[in-house]
């Protein structure tokens, strides 16, 4: 379609650079159907031009797949050692400015909602916190949880009482963590850069999640338990495994050895090439990244301010399990994988959406 090749490169690169600051950055835009493109902005000292084009791409998916006229793109910043956070931080809002009406973007990996804020701003809800826990960690984290039920459902079994296995338990894996212990799920193991904790009667997931708080990755040498490797968290026994890091962890090789039901990713772009295949010869019901973790696309673009929390990350449970049972039904009909099933669903939006 015009404007839009699912196996072609992004519409747009866009390099926001100020040697002065430190600011070495790379904008995606991945196409231009829709007038405004959104994604996040990561911060991490090896973040690739590369890989913020996958990340854009996933974005696509994810707006197209629930409806929303919105194109996909992301941001990175190569974060210099030594750099100065703050002054970098200045030097990107102020480069993204001439942008502002083209592309939107928001919190991801090694970012925080005040990052985005001006002094004085409004703080809407997805820049709030809940019990705790950021807003657009709880809403990513409730529905991925949400997606794993309605995964686990297609099966025929129910989320209380399963198995939770979480990599990465930095924003959304600790946000998902609450949502599925709060579920009566139970989380038998996390991991962060540090290594992993494994309790197969579960582990205590505020104990945790308040060791992170005072420690951050190195909470797993805190804890009660030893500390093991962080790649044991993908040979541990679950129903559910929650990849919730960076891309591309499960490769075809893991995908044969994984010890798990559902894959219900907290990431964007876990699956490497031809794992989801893999995974669905085993038996392994993979879903998609762009359906399990779009509760912050619904927090950014249905929350009200004046919204409950409650009702805010409730909606969103409802919007992602109903995504994630239309996509494993019509995976299921037509005898292909849920990624494959998502993709076909949000092509078909983009061909209907995007000369409009």
């Amino acid at each position: 379609m015009p404007g839009f090749d699912p196996d072609g490169p992004p519409t747009r690169v866009i390099h926001p650079r100020d040697e002065g600051a430190g600011l070495d950055a790379v904008v995606v835009i991945d196409h231009a159907l829709f007038p405004l493109a959104a994604g996040g902005t990561r911060l991490a000292p090896d973040v690739t031009d590369v890989e913020v084009a996958a990340l854009a791409r996933a974005m696509t998916w994810k707006f197209a797949l629930y409806g929303y006229r919105v194109a996909g793109a992301k941001a990175g910043i190569r974060f210099p050692a030594g750099g100065d956070r703050a002054v970098i931080l200045g030097a990107y809002r102020a480069a993204l400015a001439p942008l502002a009406h083209v592309f939107a973007t928001g919190p991801d990996l090694g970012t925080d909602p005040a990052d985005f804020l001006g002094p004085g701003d409004p703080v809407p809800v997805w820049a709030r916190s809940h019990e705790g826990l950021g807003m657009d960690d709880l809403a990513t984290g409730h529905g991925v949880k949400a997606a794993a039920a309605a995964a686990l459902a297609h099966l025929g079994r129910p989320l209380e009482g399963a198995t939770v296995a979480i990599e990465g338990f930095g924003k959304v894996g600790g946000g998902g963590a609450r949502a599925f212990a709060r579920a009566g799920a139970r989380v038998v193991a996390i991991s962060t850069v540090d290594g992993s904790l494994v309790d197969p009667s579960g582990l205590d997931v505020e104990g945790l999640l308040a060791l992170r708080e005072r420690h951050g990755d190195t909470l797993v040498r805190h804890a009660a338990l030893p500390a093991r490797p962080r790649e044991e968290l993908f040979a541990v026994p679950c129903d559910v495994l929650v990849p919730g890091a960076r891309p591309h962890v499960i490769t075809r090789e893991l995908a044969a050895t994984l010890a798990c039901t559902v894959v219900a990713p907290g990431a964007n772009v876990p699956y490497a090439g031809g794992a989801c295949e893999v995974l669905a010869a085993r038996g392994i019901v993979a879903v998609p990244d762009f359906v399990a973790n779009a509760g912050g696309v619904h927090l950014y673009e249905t929350a009200g301010d004046g919204e409950s929390p409650g009702a805010c990350l409730e909606r969103i449970e409802q919007l992602v399990a109903a995504a994630t049972a239309r996509v494993l039904a019509a995976a299921a009909e037509g005898g292909v994988t849920p990624v494959a099933a998502a993709r076909a669903l949000a092509l078909d939006f983009l061909e209907r959406e995007g000369g409009r």
